[in-house]
């Protein structure tokens, strides 16, 4: 009856479908303790806005909190946080020495209800959900914005609800929500049953004063919390007081440091830094096209071959490659590749404006055929009249698409056929390099144990589709030598033994395979692969993908018969083989959220599925979270009880003034298992052209006159 009903209270936030009205300013929000938008000890009804990303420390005895807190949506607040517990260690002295217990957790909040002029916000959150059940809490809670001073009240169970000043209401409704496990385990388990549950419940409160002036946040709260009884696995704590009071000061759009006074009898330093990288945070481009429109430039299309070799070298300014071009009568069309611009529209208007300023007046249309790799994605056949009306803001971007025929028939490249084509010299090499770090973090031999090192990266192209692709890593400086925590899995080691390869592989050909890729046929993609495929296994297999390019949905499968690499990570292999293959179906949903599903066998020869949701801004940032069940039980997966984590990019267009190609990518798993565990799949095809079909061109289409 409680899980229905806490589910009930959940899914309300889809009723929330906007953030905080602008009259209710986003520089007031700030994060807790904990990382959560909130007060200290305490959690608000308030949200960042969405597309924010924030990273923090708060620091003080016993526990110091590392966090990571992301808002996907604007009624979503997700934090995944690291807990030094300081007065308790992580195990016996021969085997984590004196390194102190650390505890990890997610957390998620919902809004309820937007504030308007009369009523509050409302929302409803979690935290440390499948975790070990040491912060264990759930919580409603209100905030009202009364001139300068921002009041929340709320309702906490768990730990918010350890004071007991009230009785649970929600026992009124279902006598089994009088009943909550206080029990900790090694978490990984969803505790559904405990949510809101428990005899006694707490409520609580608190203010923030706004000087804002000098960028101040006064905090003051009741803290329902009771450390003095030793709560979890904790020792008790003196608590000389249940208020808490702190000054947050605000540095610009960088982000926060706080210092407060808790209990009466201990101070906590914290600190965080922010981003918002939604569409309002991308910064403005000075990149435009770099061809001067004047009639000494433009070239009759009479003359093909000299006409076409000089928009291939026009475009070369533009780093857009011309791979072949024809001209009919009074059409021109060209087949380009290109790298810097993340969004295709982007590329095709780029080199439609090139060709147009060209061209003199007796040319009327223009095709753009544009390329990912060696395949022609999608053509955009425009009007000559009315790309210059667009250019000249006479008619908007979407007349101008309503008359641009754009289609895709990408088993017949059209580049084979063109009549000039530039003459490509194989094989071709490209390669860069730069620093790179690797993690080891939460382990009992330490918090952070990690590397630094030189990532050399070379692309050998021997034919257009067939590329060898190499990563060799250089150890520059690494402390793994102090990892002594050997795996006890019970599963094959397909990723547990992590610390003998970050030992033994420092230096190491992280990568080294042969790709194929093709189209036999529309929207049908194939890639076939050969060689050292990632850190962990090499082999041989290949994927298929069917991408509809009208559609929101592709399919595809994967698989590939596998040997685990050695150690060291050279061209040497162990005994264990496995065939890891997976059905991939993927699913464009509103708010360009992408659902991913793969069902299949993984590494450790399990069965099972992994669901992947994740969420793209405007900007190409995108935040996601993943999960995978498989065929094996609890106790034999480990501490964990199953695969989850989560990951985010963040485009380096972002950073620069001009176009820029790449990503930053972070990803992180709480725990590395061999339960769940998944091929780690580079040039994956939906990877390279799940962002081609029609759905993501409509999304970027004003790109195409900037």
């Amino acid at each position: 009856m409680r899980f229905f009903i806490g589910l009930i209270i959940l899914s309300l936030s889809n009723l929330a479908v906007g953030s905080i009205d602008d009259y209710f300013p986003e520089n007031r929000v700030t994060s807790s303790n904990y990382g959560n938008t909130g007060l200290l000890e305490i959690p608000s009804a308030r949200f960042a806005k969405e597309g924010t990303l924030r990273f923090g420390i708060s620091n003080s005895y016993p526990n110091t909190f590392t966090f990571l807190t992301a808002n996907p949506f604007p009624w979503l607040e997700a934090t995944y946080r690291y807990t030094e517990i300081k007065d308790r260690l992580y195990g016996p002295y021969a085997f984590s020495g004196n390194q102190t217990y650390k505890d990890k957790g997610f957390d998620l909040k919902f809004l309820l209800a937007k504030e308007s002029y009369i009523l509050p916000s409302i929302s409803v959150g979690l935290r440390d959900i499948a975790g070990t059940g040491i912060f264990s809490s759930e919580y409603l809670v209100a905030s009202k914005e009364i001139k300068d001073f921002d009041v929340s009240i709320g309702i906490g169970w768990g730990r918010l609800g350890q004071l007991g000043n009230i009785s649970n209401p929600l026992a009124r409704w279902s006598k089994d929500f009088n009943s909550r496990n206080s029990l900790v385990g090694v978490g990984g388990t969803f505790n559904q049953k405990d949510w809101f549950s428990g005899e006694r419940a707490s409520v609580f409160g608190g203010l923030e004063y706004k000087f804002k002036k000098y960028g101040l946040r006064l905090k003051l709260e009741y803290d329902p919390t009771k450390p003095d009884t030793g709560y979890g696995i904790s020792l008790p704590s003196k608590v000389d007081s249940r208020f808490n009071i702190g000054l947050t000061y605000n540095i610009g759009n960088l982000g926060d440091l706080g210092l407060s006074f808790e209990r009466g009898n201990q101070f906590r330093f914290s600190f965080n830094f922010r981003g918002n990288f939604s569409q309002d945070a991308k910064l403005k481009k000075i990149d435009p096209p770099k061809i001067k429109n004047t009639q000494n430039t433009k070239i009759s299309h009479r003359d093909q071959r000299k006409y076409l070799r000089n928009i291939l070298f026009k475009l070369k300014d533009e780093q857009i490659f011309l791979q072949g071009g024809t001209v009919k009568k009074n059409k021109v069309e060209v087949s380009v590749s290109q790298t810097k611009f993340n969004s295709q529209p982007l590329a095709v208007g780029r080199t439609a404006r090139v060709i147009d300023q060209l061209s003199t007046d007796d040319l009327d249309e223009l095709q753009v055929n544009i390329m990912n790799g060696d395949i022609e994605t999608s053509s955009f056949s425009f009007s000559r009249e009315n790309l210059d009306k667009a250019l000249k803001n006479k008619i908007s971007v979407i007349e101008l698409v309503s008359k641009t025929k754009i289609f895709s028939s990408t088993g017949n490249q059209k580049y084979k056929s063109h009549k000039f084509r530039p003459t490509v010299n194989f094989p071709e090499h490209f390669w860069g390099m730069s620093p790179a770090l690797k993690h080891h973090i939460g382990g009992p031999e330490g918090f952070y144990l990690g590397q630094l090192w030189w990532r050399i990266n070379s692309n050998l192209k021997f034919t257009r589709n067939l590329t060898l692709s190499t990563v060799i890593g250089l150890d520059i400086y690494n402390n793994f030598d102090e990892l002594n925590n050997k795996s006890n899995s019970t599963l094959p080691h397909v990723r547990s033994d992590i610390q003998e390869y970050l030992k033994e592989g420092s230096t190491n050909i992280a990568r080294m395979k042969l790709d194929y890729i093709w189209s036999p046929k529309n929207d049908l993609f194939i890639r076939t692969d050969l060689g050292l495929i990632e850190e962990m296994f090499g082999g041989l297999g290949g994927e298929i993908l069917y991408r509809p390019f009208n559609k929101r949905y592709a399919i595809g499968f994967t698989g590939h018969y596998l040997k685990q690499r050695e150690y060291k990570q050279l061209l040497g292999f162990q005994d264990y083989k496995v065939f890891s293959g997976h059905l991939n179906t993927y699913f464009k949903l509103p708010q360009d959220v992408l659902l991913q599903v793969h069902a299949g066998r993984y590494l450790a020869k399990d069965t099972g599925i992994t669901f992947d949701i994740s969420r793209r801004f405007k900007t190409g940032f995108r935040l996601g979270v993943f999960a995978t069940k498989t065929n094996i039980s609890r106790e034999e997966f480990g501490e964990g009880s199953f695969n989850k984590g989560f990951y985010f990019s963040i485009p380096l267009d972002l950073y620069f003034s001009d176009y820029r190609s790449g990503n930053i990518g972070f990803s992180m798993s709480p725990m590395t298992r061999d339960g769940g565990a998944m091929l780690n799949n580079h040039n994956s095809l939906f990877g390279i052209f799940g962002e081609t079909n029609r759905d993501s061109i409509d999304r970027d289409i004003n790109d195409l006159i900037k």
